[in-house]
């Protein structure tokens, strides 16, 4: 899999439901409309592309672990 995260994306994705991929992206969707500062709606962006780009199995078996 070509889809590697940041530690920024990885982050981020913590923040949400991470069990189910497309419970993640909708998550996010929701997220950027709220968001102000433009460098985290990129960020956003960046992951929710990540997230399409990859299928439910690839995304259960992956770990998400905060990182400082």
């Amino acid at each position: 899999m070509n889809n590697k995260f940041t530690v920024e994306e990885v982050n981020l994705i913590c923040i949400f439901e991470c069990k189910s991929r497309t419970k993640v992206i909708s998550d996010i969707k929701k997220a950027i409309k709220h968001l102000d500062d433009g460098e985290m709606v990129e960020l956003s962006n960046r992951v929710v592309a990540k997230l399409n780009n990859m299928t439910d199995k690839e995304f259960e078996v992956m770990e998400f672990v905060v990182t400082e």
